[in-house]
């Protein structure tokens, strides 16, 4: 083990450039989601011990399933700064990376207190049980609303925090974003396993309340940590706020905003599609299979984070060759994954007794099959996302998600009246994907073989 981690740093320092950059991020990436991989076996476990009612434990996996959602109603902001700086930093130019920085806050600072205060307001004329399929004897409407409304103080919070991973991005510092998730998801344990548990209600009180903290604090503390440190020359400021600069971001961001949206309409829905044409209580079903099959594609998009960036920096120097040379080094690595995927299928009796104990589920193979499927395309999208992102070239994704976006919603409600399955939910999300997938690796190749003819 020792020699083998003295050969991969050996590596690492023999890379050069980008693809040094590239390894090094990818090298703690893998890393910081190992850690994440032992969080993530005790987490369910911990929290069926702690909602011993199937139904609150799947209100709360689909309530802040929901509630994130709001984090990409950002405009696109994060991924427009991120794309902005990448240039600037690479030029040391410290005042347009301020300004850019500091319009950013300030565009996003704003439409965060105005959201916030319209949803705060507009909370009480929604009957939450009758959306989460809930009854009110199980959880009453006044803890519904109080454990909404908590939930959703906590990720509005984070709507302006979660700028520093975007800064971050633009560092090629891409795996101390995912440092910072696995702190928090390791302190909600933490939490889920200390807490005295109470009563039904007072369980899902104590643990928005700790939402709130646990998952504000780490970005708190890595913002203030770099803005008095590494980037103390670009401290965010009203002053040097630009009305261009704002404008700037917000239309490349845009498109990015609604790829993002599209994305989650086809993969973020179905805890509540599920809750909402099955039951919540099946929630929880999907959680345990989607937890291990979704493991090798977070890993593999976590370690393509550094990607995005360093394509938009090998755009602007006019490294073409580089780009078709790294489009086939993750093809390659596509083919490995999706097979690690299947060989999942094999094992997964064997990892889900280990894993859930007492609480085990009889693994079905029909089932198993389709989340391999599901999660190939999910590694197969993302690799192609990375590069197609960095070159700023949307349109196709753009059509084709959206075209997804579109279908997934009624495919779902179509093949649940066929089979009265949750899995059905799944096959839709194959099959909005899928053209996504297939014209952007078509178009991917075309762009990259006339660029390079033309040098």
């Amino acid at each position: 083990m020792k020699n083998t981690l003295f050969n991969i740093i050996a590596k690492l320092n023999r890379s050069r450039g980008k693809d040094r950059r590239i390894t090094i991020n990818a090298f703690f990436a893998f890393l910081v989601k190992g850690g994440a991989l032992i969080v993530s076996l005790f987490t369910l476990p911990a929290y069926m011990r702690f909602f011993e009612n199937q139904l609150a434990l799947g209100f709360w996996f689909t309530a802040l399933s929901l509630l994130t959602w709001i984090l990409t109603f950002d405009l696109g902001i994060g991924n427009g700064l991120r794309n902005r700086l990448v240039v600037p930093l690479t030029q040391n130019d410290f005042i347009r990376v301020k300004s850019y920085i500091s319009s950013a806050y300030v565009v996003l600072g704003f439409f965060t207190i105005i959201i916030s205060a319209f949803g705060y307001a507009s909370f009480q004329y929604i009957n939450w049980n009758s959306f989460f399929n809930i009854s009110p004897n199980l959880i009453s409407t006044i803890t519904m609303l109080g454990v909404v409304r908590l939930v959703f103080i906590g990720i509005m919070m984070q709507f302006c925090l979660r700028l520093i991973s975007s800064i971050l991005y633009a560092m090629q510092k891409s795996y101390i974003s995912g440092l910072l998730l696995l702190i928090t998801n390791t302190l909600l344990l933490i939490f889920v396993l200390l807490a005295d548990s109470g009563d039904l209600e007072k369980n899902l009180k104590m643990l928005s309340f700790a939402y709130i903290v646990i998952a504000n604090l780490p970005l708190i503390v890595m913002t203030l940590y770099l803005f008095l440190t590494k980037l103390k020359r670009m401290i965010p400021s009203i002053k040097y706020f630009r009305k261009a600069y704002a404008i700037d971001i917000f239309r490349l961001g845009a498109t990015f905003f609604w790829l993002q949206l599209m994305f989650m309409v086809i993969y973020s829905t179905n805890e509540y599609l599920i809750t909402f044409f099955i039951g919540p209580e099946k929630v929880v079903d999907y959680k345990i299979y989607n937890s291990l099959f979704a493991i090798i594609g977070t890993m593999f998009a976590l370690a393509l984070t550094p990607v995005w960036s360093e394509v938009t920096d090998a755009l602007a120097q006019k490294e073409y060759r580089w780009i078709e040379v790294l489009h086939k080094r993750l093809n390659t690595f596509v083919l490995i994954a999706v097979v690690v995927e299947f060989f999942l299928i094999i094992i997964l009796q064997n990892l889900i007794n280990f894993w859930l104990a007492e609480n085990a589920i009889t693994v079905n193979y029909k089932i198993a099959i389709i989340f391999a499927v599901s999660g190939s395309l999910f590694i197969w999208n993302a690799a192609l996302s990375s590069i197609i992102n960095g070159l700023g070239k949307l349109k196709t994704p753009f059509v084709f998600l959206t075209l997804g976006a579109v279908i997934n919603i009624p495919l779902a409600y179509m093949f649940v009246l066929l089979t009265n399955s949750w899995v059905s939910i799944i096959l839709a999300n194959i099959i909005s994907i899928l053209p996504s997938c297939v014209m952007q690796e078509i178009w991917l190749n075309k762009y990259l073989k006339q660029i390079i003819i033309k040098i």
